[in-house]
Parts: C-alpha cells; sequence; structure tokens
C-alpha cells in the first residue's frame, strides 16, 4: 500500500491531519459562528466596516489586530470569539462521523514508521471530546487545535509547530485536508498538500489554489500518496 512501483515510501516521514471535513464529515455552522462573531463585535462597538474578512478562520485575528487600535483588550476579543466557536464546535460535535477508512489507515502509519499529526481550527475542548468519542485517541503523534496558536489556518503556525514538535523537516511531511485554509496553510509551512473534497470548499475552488494532489475521498488517500513521495 505503501509503494510506488513496488519500492518503498522512504522520505515521508510524518502526515499532517485536518480534522473536520477531512477525518469526519463537515458539519461546521459556518455562517452560523461568523453571523454571531460579527454581532459579539458590533455590540462591543467595533467599526464592523473596517473589517473586511467574513470568514471564521480569519475574522478572529482580524478582530483581535482592531481590538488595540480601538483600546479594546485584544485578549478578551481572542476569549470571547473562542467562546462563540467553542459553541459551534459542540453543536458539531453532535453530529460528526468518521468517514471511511480512516480508522485502517491510522492502524497502517505506526508500522510503516510514520507520525500522525493533527492541526485542526476546532478548539482543544471538543477535539477531545471527538477524538474520544470516535476512537481516535492514541492516533497523534501531537494535535494542535485552535487553542495552541495565535493564528488559525490559512496561516501556516499550526502545521509549522506540529513539525517542530515531531522533530519532522517539512520536506519530508504532507497535510491532508479539505479547504483554502488547508492549502495555502501548507503552502506557508512549505509542506506538500492532498486536498479531499466534499468538505468546507468545493472543488474548484480547492483546485485554484494550487494542491498537489486532489482526491474525492479520503479511501483514495493511500494510492494517493505514492505518486508524491518515493524513493529518490
Amino acid at each position: 500500500i505503501w509503494s510506488a512501483g513496488g519500492r518503498l515510501i522512504m522520505n515521508l516521514k510524518a502526515i499532517l491531519f485536518d480534522f473536520e471535513g477531512t477525518l469526519v464529515d463537515f458539519q461546521w455552522d459556518l455562517a452560523g459562528a461568523v453571523s454571531a462573531t460579527l454581532d459579539l463585535l458590533r455590540e462591543s462597538g467595533f467599526p464592523l466596516e473596517r473589517l473586511k474578512s467574513r470568514k471564521y478562520s480569519t475574522l478572529m485575528q482580524e478582530a483581535i489586530a482592531l481590538a488595540a487600535e480601538i483600546g479594546y483588550p485584544p485578549e478578551k476579543v481572542r476569549e470571547r470569539i473562542g467562546d462563540i466557536y467553542d459553541r459551534f464546535d459542540e453543536d458539531a460535535l453532535t453530529r460528526w462521523t468518521l468517514q471511511p477508512g480512516v480508522k485502517t489507515f491510522f492502524h497502517l502509519l505506526p508500522t510503516e514508521g510514520i507520525k500522525a499529526g493533527l492541526v485542526s481550527n476546532v478548539g482543544k475542548k471538543n477535539l477531545e471530546k471527538a477524538l474520544q468519542k470516535l476512537g481516535l485517541l492514541g492516533c497523534f503523534n501531537v494535535v494542535i487545535s485552535r487553542n495552541d496558536v495565535k493564528c488559525l489556518k490559512p496561516s501556516g503556525e499550526g502545521l509549522t509547530l506540529a513539525l517542530h514538535r515531531l522533530q519532522v523537516l517539512k520536506d519530508n511531511a504532507l497535510h491532508v485536508g479539505d479547504s483554502l485554509d488547508d492549502i495555502l496553510a501548507a503552502k506557508e509551512a512549505g509542506v506538500k498538500v492532498i486536498a479531499i473534497q466534499g468538505g468546507e470548499n468545493r472543488k474548484k475552488e480547492l483546485l485554484s489554489a494550487g494542491p498537489d494532489r486532489c482526491i474525492r475521498h479520503f479511501s483514495e488517500l493511500s494510492a494517493c500518496l505514492a505518486t508524491l513521495f518515493s524513493r529518490s
């Protein structure tokens, strides 16, 4: 399963996975979270016309930057928006189900000496609950949540942090995700990226960002790896 033309794939040392839309089906209410966040900022006196972002993944950081300008404590903004996102994490948790083939794939990784990392924009509290509920506890050598970084994906901060903790070079790593944010984060971190359709963004949007590969289902991941990593 980990071969290309009969040769073992030797230079792949770590795979960093997204969670929502990648390992589980996409259930997060993006529009609802953005709406609730904008309501909070409006009520707190933020000039919304100065906020360009309408994406949950970049809205928090933009609001934090603006907070310092208008004299609002930046850490308070992070905390209050984080509370909103936690509520939407918890809502999605009630519906998340594993994608077909995920558990089988994770059973294979240790036998090949490949480390697994999880880098997610989901908060720590509900991410841990989800891993327990879905039987994925112990599958990852490192877990990076929203609470472990200053900037969510599309920033590459989380991926870079995961590789540092795994002690794996970016040239020996791969990111697997379902969104434009995943692709952009991987490019910033300097790692190859496989995009999976059916999550946050449609195929056309994913391809526009230039992933190394784009596959339809998680179950295609094993075959796809052989085309990216092989013994030099």
